[in-house]
């Protein structure tokens, strides 16, 4: 119990900081990155695995409190994008893969499972099936989560700011940054800034988020225990998304999120051990062969699904980064993503991975 509370303050104290250093994405990033050296210095990091289907039921909470029935509406125009992100994707891992094989000398089914967009434990846990080195597949996968949730969303930033048709995510990043010098009230669905100039603010909101909180709880939990993949971030989030399209009685404030983030983090911190950093040592070469690969795939899938779906680019970047379903969105709404549609498009990422890459690779190696 007292290592549960010690890690979660320094988690805390790790999204504050780089919160007020202004670091996208800062209160995952800074949580994950002070959670991760305390637990390779000490070892005595400590965060319960059931804390992980709490924050995925927060997430889903806070992205389905974001959809409107226009959004739903919009859901149409996500199958061609989904299609063409996991293709590509495949087919561009697959290829990363093969060059890893190539050049560094691990086993072609190892390498492959190391370049696979999913999970690391998924990952680990189907490669040994397979014949694959599992420690090995394990060290790169966590080495390709920890790049993605420290490098991507400072690369998602500068993208947005340095790309000429991008003026309107710049605008809503510059909202969002606005947004989060205001009082909660700003962050609310339409409906609650009605309630709070009708005068009733506080008690409407507290309703509207044991609303959202309940509705988020029970069928997360049903999504979890039914064994869906991400399912209690999944369920919670159409059933609030329900919730908020049907009765406009969504709700999750500001400072809810920026929590939700901060556990996120600390989730994927508390991983790293000594002996990972250790272990870096045999996977150096690979490692970097995977990191660049992952940036060169993300950019290459993200502006091809941006120019021909039409979706705009921070969302497909967002959407094809190989990192946690809830994770991307999570932080999507602070880059000035598509929550909503980032979920949608990861889910559909993470489904097929799982269930098409190990036949696939099956396939290959024999």
């Amino acid at each position: 119990m007292i290592q549960l509370a010690i890690t979660s303050i320094i988690g805390l104290i790790g999204g504050l900081i780089a919160l007020r250093f202004k670091v996208p994405a800062g209160a995952m990033v800074g949580s994950m990155l002070i959670v991760a050296i305390f637990n390779v210095i000490t070892g005595k990091a400590y965060m319960p695995q059931d804390v992980k289907v709490i924050t995925q039921m927060a997430a889903g909470a806070f992205i389905g409190a974001g959809i409107r029935y226009k959004d739903v509406m919009d859901l149409r125009k996500m199958i061609k994008p989904a299609i063409l992100m996991v293709a590509s994707m495949i087919t561009l891992d697959t290829f990363m893969g093969y060059i890893m094989y190539n050049i560094t000398g691990i086993d072609l089914v190892t390498s492959l499972f190391a370049c696979a967009p999913g999970g690391i434990v998924d990952m680990s846990i189907i490669s040994g099936d397979l014949g694959a080195d599992s420690s090995k597949v394990a060290l790169l996968q966590l080495v390709r989560l920890m790049s993605v949730m420290t490098l991507f969303p400072v690369m998602m930033k500068f993208i947005s700011s340095h790309i000429s048709d991008s003026k309107g995510i710049n605008d809503s990043l510059e909202k969002n940054d606005e947004m989060e010098n205001k009082e909660l009230c700003s962050d609310m669905s339409k409906s609650e800034k009605k309630i709070v100039q009708v005068g009733n603010g506080k008690k409407d909101r507290a309703i509207n988020l044991t609303l959202t909180l309940g509705i988020a709880a029970v069928f997360g939990l049903a999504g979890y225990k039914l064994g869906v993949p991400a399912g209690a971030m999944t369920f919670a989030m159409v059933a609030v998304a329900a919730l908020n399209v049907i009765f406009e009685r969504g709700y999750m404030p500001l400072n809810l999120r920026r929590l939700t983030q901060v556990f996120a983090g600390v989730l994927i911190g508390e991983r790293m051990t000594y002996g990972d950093i250790i272990a870096l040592k045999s996977v150096i070469l690979p490692a970097f062969i995977l990191l660049i690969g992952i940036i060169a795939v993300n950019l290459l899938i993200g502006f091809f699904i941006s120019r021909a779906s039409g979706l705009d680019l921070i969302t497909s970047l967002l959407a094809s980064t190989p990192g946690g379903v809830s994770d991307m969105a999570i932080i999507a709404k602070d880059l000035g993503g598509d929550a909503p549609k980032v979920a949608i498009l990861q889910l559909a990422r993470y489904v097929c991975v799982i269930a098409i890459f190990p036949v696939l690779i099956k396939l290959l190696c024999t």
